[in-house]
């Protein structure tokens, strides 16, 4: 297993910083209607 696998968040709870964004998508999740996302940014970010 890479380094990668083994420490990526496995849920949104998971993630550190970008609240605002991290709530959105579970308002996404709650609803059920999750638009596609492209997501972006450096390496390991």
């Amino acid at each position: 297993m890479s380094w990668i696998e083994k420490y990526r968040p496995d849920t949104l709870e998971n993630i550190i910083g970008q609240e605002h964004i991290i709530n959105q998508i579970k308002k996404y999740v709650k609803s059920g209607n999750l638009p596609n996302l492209l997501l972006y940014g450096p390496p390991g970010i």
